[in-house]
Parts: structure tokens; C-alpha cells; sequence
């Protein structure tokens, strides 16, 4: 049988043909060098892959002794890392001084309140805004950290989806709220998830993920239990924003997590006789690492949008020795909308 015809086979033809002419006419034929044997300074196995070419000039053997210094690595001038000084301490003090001026300018004027007629319109208000991107139609639907349910309930009853709400911590509403088609699950999903796998069209999220002390494995599971070609929509408050301290109601200026430890905050209000406190945090993921579990999940993201307020220059020039640790794009952002997608294939 004769091997298949191929644009290789053809070259290694013509090149035999030219060869024989050559040949014939008693010229010299030139023939491919084997390859080069690894140099003696190489990987065994991975010969050099770059040489200089011409080779440089050899070095003497000998190393020439260098000058001896007292103490060389000793200043003589430089030029300032930190242009302005660091306050000698970020303490109840300082946070005090800073609240007092922010009270005039909170960074968060009005804060969401939580009683039944703003949860209910708040929550009509997010489903048509997750709808009018994914649709959740007549979907079997579940939200994850679902609350005290009502994000659960009004998909059943308005949306018509078999609508499923987990989370863990189990809420005195979800009893009144349960029927046929609503649907609530005490549980934690990355521990021992009561979920089958590929059973959800839909899966919705709001601002749940910061709070999860296992965020990679919640994402795996989403993925386990979400069909091929299903999608999720997840609303995440991301670390380093302005507000993501969640104390903007008592604490009105940016980034407080970010310059004073829980220990200061804590007593920040005990002096107040509230509840001590520190910033409402588990994990810190920015932006680039949620974008990186997606990758190495095999989620497709198919939208996402970023949400913050206008940024506070002033404050961040006046304390730039220590916020300018972080990138000005992740201290910018407060939130992130997005869309991921189980591919079909997987």
C-alpha cells in the first residue's frame, strides 16, 4: 500500500531528484549536519539554546580583589520611597479625627436599610436586572447565601422557576416562604453539598462571596451542580474597595480596614457601647484572583462590569504611604457583576 501523499513525502522527492542530478553531473551533494551534541554547560538531555554569535573574548581565570569598605552599604542620600511621613500610629485616636471630619461628607450618605418593604422592592428590583441578562424564566433556579429568602420566593412566584435557596444559616422567614416551588437548604456547599451534579439552569449570587471562608471550593461546587451551557450571574463586594469594611454606616470615611487593624476598630465601638466589631471579612480575593479560579475551573466569562463611586484623591494623597500598596484599580472598584458559563463540552 502506498503511504499517503502529503507535502512532505513531495519535498523529500524532490530533494532525492535534485540530489541524483548532481550527482550525475559529479557535483558535491551537501548533507544536513546531525544535530549538535549538549554542551558541557547544559541540561543533560536539553542541549543550549543560545550562544552568543561570535562567541565573546575569553576571561581571565582569575577574579581581580575588589576594594575593602566599612560598612558599604551605608547611606550617603537617596531618594524617599515614602513622600510624606507616616502618622506614628494609626489608632483610636486618629480614626476618631478622621470620623469627625467625614461626618459631613459620609462616604456612604444613605446606607440600605433592612426592613420588609425595602428588602421585597430591593429585591424585585435586582431579579429584573439578573433577569433581563440571563433569564430566569420558568429556569430551575438556585441562589446561594439566599438570606432571609425572598430572592427565592419572588423567583417561584413571579419568574415561575423551580427556585432553590442555600445558605448557611437557616432564617426564621424561610418556614413562611416554602411551597412546592420554593425550596430552602440549611447547608454548607463546600463541605457536604445536597446538591446532584448538572442540576441547575441558573445559579444567582449577591455580594456572598467575600464572606465565604472556602471561595475556590464554592466555586467548584457551582460549577459541579450547574448543566452544561447553564449560567451563573454573582454580585461579590471586592476587599480592597472603599466600602468594603461593611461599617459605612458608623464609619464614614474610605478604606478603614485598610489603615487600622480590627483591634482599633473593635474599640472604636466599645467606646460607643455597641456590639465590638471588627471589619465583616473572610477572604481578601481580588479581582485577578477570582479571574484566575475561573480560568482554572473552566468557567467561559461571558460579561462582567465593574461598580465603585467617585475616588477620594484627597484622602488617598494623605495617607498614599500606606494605600499605595495596593494598585489604584482594585481601590477603586467596590464590586463586580459577572456572568460565568459551564461550556457545553465539560
Amino acid at each position: 500500500m502506498a503511504p499517503p501523499r502529503g507535502k512532505k513525502p513531495r519535498k523529500l522527492i524532490r530533494r532525492f531528484v535534485r540530489a541524483a542530478r548532481r550527482l550525475a553531473k559529479g557535483k558535491p551533494v551537501a548533507m544536513k549536519a546531525a544535530p549538535a551534541a549538549p554542551s558541557p554547560d547544559g541540561v543533560a538531555g536539553h542541549p543550549e539554546t543560545f550562544r552568543m554569535t561570535p562567541r565573546p573574548p575569553p576571561i581571565a581565570a582569575e577574579w581581580p580583589d575588589a576594594p575593602v569598605v566599612d560598612d558599604p552599604n551605608d547611606r550617603v542620600r537617596y531618594f524617599p520611597t515614602y513622600p510624606r511621613p507616616i502618622p506614628q500610629r494609626f489608632d483610636i485616636d486618629l480614626l476618631e479625627q478622621l470620623n469627625a471630619e467625614y461626618e459631613s461628607k459620609p462616604l456612604w450618605p444613605i446606607p440600605p436599610v433592612y426592613d420588609t418593604p425595602t428588602i421585597t422592592a430591593k429585591t424585585r428590583k435586582s431579579l429584573m436586572q439578573v433577569h433581563g441578562t440571563i433569564d430566569l424564566a420558568k429556569k430551575r433556579v438556585l441562589e446561594i447565601g439566599c438570606g432571609t429568602g425572598y430572592h427565592v420566593w419572588f423567583l417561584a412566584h413571579h419568574f415561575g422557576a423551580e427556585a432553590y435557596g442555600v445558605d448557611v444559616a437557616e432564617r426564621v422567614a424561610w418556614k413562611s416562604l416554602s411551597d412546592d416551588r420554593t425550596h430552602f437548604v440549611w447547608a454548607d456547599i463546600t463541605d457536604k453539598s445536597p446538591f446532584d451534579e448538572k442540576f441547575f439552569d441558573r445559579i444567582i449570587s449577591f455580594a456572598v462571596w467575600e464572606h465565604i471562608t472556602h471561595p475556590f471550593r464554592a466555586l467548584q461546587e457551582v460549577f459541579r451542580v450547574l448543566k452544561p451551557g447553564g449560567l451563573t450571574w454573582m454580585n461579590v463586594n471586592l476587599y480592597r474597595g472603599p466600602v468594603a469594611s461593611h461599617l459605612y454606616r458608623d464609619i464614614k470615611f474610605p478604606w478603614p480596614h485598610l489603615l487600622f487593624s480590627d483591634e482599633v476598630i473593635k474599640d472604636f465601638y466599645k467606646r460607643r457601647g455597641m456590639r465590638e466589631r471588627g471589619a465583616a471579612w473572610v477572604n481578601k480575593l481580588t479581582w485577578a484572583q477570582y479571574e484566575r479560579y475561573f480560568e482554572l475551573i473552566g468557567f467561559k466569562v461571558r460579561m462582567v462590569k465593574f461598580l465603585g463611586r467617585p475616588f477620594d484623591k484627597e484622602f488617598y494623597d494623605r495617607f498614599e504611604n500606606v494605600l499605595n500598596r495596593y494598585p489604584l484599580f482594585d481601590l477603586s472598584k467596590d464590586f463586580f457583576n459577572v456572568v460565568l458559563e459551564r461550556p457545553l463540552t465539560s
